[in-house]
């Protein structure tokens, strides 16, 4: 399917004092340096049960970011954190869920007439006001805590006027359209005591089709004059879920609810080893892939995040294990980074980005996300740079078509931990095995796990960034 063309032999002499002494030039194929095996037990490791999916600021998180700090302690890369440490901290907020949301019709007995699956048949939003960066990542969340139970009570679009009347006894209240959302929390966020649910089918952004409600709740950003204390939770249901309740709602039957949440800030680490060039350079090359992921939903269930993004903090786990165990020579500096709260708003490398010692200009980013599927329809690269001949896009561009290698390229994108490098005006790329069937069955649920991981897609592109970053070295300078 995928394949190597061309395998090139590279000299390795030493140039990092902090790794194994070589004194001879040897050669090797690319093969015989890349470890797919390294690399999946990697990944096996970071998807243990013990990281419990490792969300920010849990302590599966917290093993997670040791585990990765052994490892560049072992390669004896230089400790690029916080005074002389591998990390580098900083504080952000983290979710708790407070009780499992819950979805539940009684008929006019009180007895269980249907229970809904929690993120299949609908999901409880959380909500933000935005923050006074005023930007998508900026935000700052509400909690939530209900335990409801009332008589359903509909509202139509035609019924959003100003003389809507909500009676008290009615905390729940069943909207006809998704579209009436924001009408409802402005305008009549008084009157409803509780809960709004609304008819949503999430539409798969590859297929077009209706997907399941998984994935981490949804975030909505509310304006600071629609929310306060009187604002209603939302959940969002599936249509064949609205349909099931609206036709019932004059049998007496009844709904109860539940759900709660809280976010609390917590200090939390990126992980920061570099390789020294023996060469008096400012000139480097950010190596980096996020390392946390969703964690547990609110029953208990783990998201293992085993493609998103316990491959990408494999591949370049092992890629430093290659480069400092072989003592490969590059005119530039080389930082690997694993990155902590990318699902929370590339929380982890905006405050790298923000802080960092390197001028933009200095600064050459590759990140590595969602990388060695079994689905693959092409490998998707993001990117932004100066575009011209011998530039990043273009060197990445070319090994891939000697290699035959199916891509997509597109210009800043947006969505993983290069984009505040990028927004900074630095040179970055991203690689992601894209597939509609990935996005569309294994995104942000429990069935992302080592399964639908490829050994050999791992290889071929772990060959492929060692050809990158080599050719990299050969231009001499950034």
């Amino acid at each position: 399917m995928l394949f190597l063309v061309l395998l090139f032999f590279i000299p390795l002499v030493a140039c990092n004092e902090a790794a194994t002494d070589h004194d001879e030039t040897k050669d090797f194929t690319f093969e015989e340096l890349f470890s797919s095996e390294e690399a999946f037990a990697h990944i096996e490791a970071l998807t243990a049960e013990e990281m419990e999916g490792r969300r920010a600021g849990t302590e599966g998180n917290r093993k997670a970011k040791e585990y990765i700090m052994n490892h560049f302690s072992s390669l004896g890369l230089t400790p690029a954190g916080d005074e002389d440490s591998y990390y580098q901290w900083y504080d952000q907020e983290t979710l708790t869920f407070t009780q499992e949301a819950s979805l539940v019709l009684l008929d006019e007995e009180g007895a269980v007439h249907k229970e809904f699956t929690n993120r299949e048949d609908f999901v409880l939003l959380r909500r933000s006001i935005a923050d006074d960066r005023r930007d998508i990542f900026g935000r700052i969340s509400m909690d939530s805590d209900f335990s409801l139970e009332s008589s359903i009570t509909h509202i139509g679009k035609w019924d959003l006027n100003e003389n809507l009347s909500i009676g008290d006894d009615s905390p729940i209240i069943l909207g006809e359209t998704a579209d009436m959302h924001y009408a409802l929390l402005k305008d009549h966020r008084e009157q409803i005591e509780g809960l709004i649910l609304l008819p949503q089918d999430p539409i798969s952004h590859f297929s077009g089709e209706p997907l399941p409600m998984y994935g981490k709740p949804a975030f909505i950003n509310i304006d600071k004059e629609v929310m306060d204390e009187n604002t209603p939770d939302v959940m969002y249901i599936t249509g064949s879920t609205y349909d099931e309740i609206l036709a019932l709602k004059d049998e007496n039957f009844t709904l109860q609810a539940k759900g709660g949440f809280s976010h609390q800030e917590v200090s939390v680490a990126n992980v920061i080893g570099s390789y020294e060039s023996m060469e008096d350079t400012k000139e480097t090359l950010l190596l980096m892939a996020h390392f946390d992921h969703l964690g547990e939903d609110s029953d208990g269930a783990i998201n293992p995040g085993a493609l998103d993004n316990a491959s990408g903090t494999a591949m370049m786990m092992e890629m430093a294990r290659v480069i400092t165990e072989n003592s490969l020579e590059f005119p530039f500096h080389i930082e690997f980074i694993a990155f902590n709260g990318e699902e929370d708003g590339l929380l982890g490398s905006f405050y790298y980005a923000d802080i960092m010692g390197h001028d933009p200009e200095d600064i050459k980013v590759i990140n590595l996300d969602m990388v060695g599927s079994k689905h693959v329809d092409h490998l998707f690269v993001d990117y932004n740079d100066r575009g011209s001949e011998g530039s990043f896009s273009f060197l990445v561009r070319s090994i891939l078509k000697e290699k035959e290698i199916e891509y997509r390229m597109e210009r800043v994108s947006g969505g993983s931990d290069h984009t505040p490098f990028s927004l900074k005006g630095a040179d970055v790329i991203m690689f992601l095995d894209y597939s509609e069937k990935i996005f569309d069955n294994y995104y942000h649920n429990h069935y992302d796990t080592v399964d639908i991981i490829d050994q050999t897609r791992l290889e071929l592109l772990g060959n492929i960034l060692l050809e990158t970053i080599q050719r990299m070295g050969d231009q001499g300078s950034f």
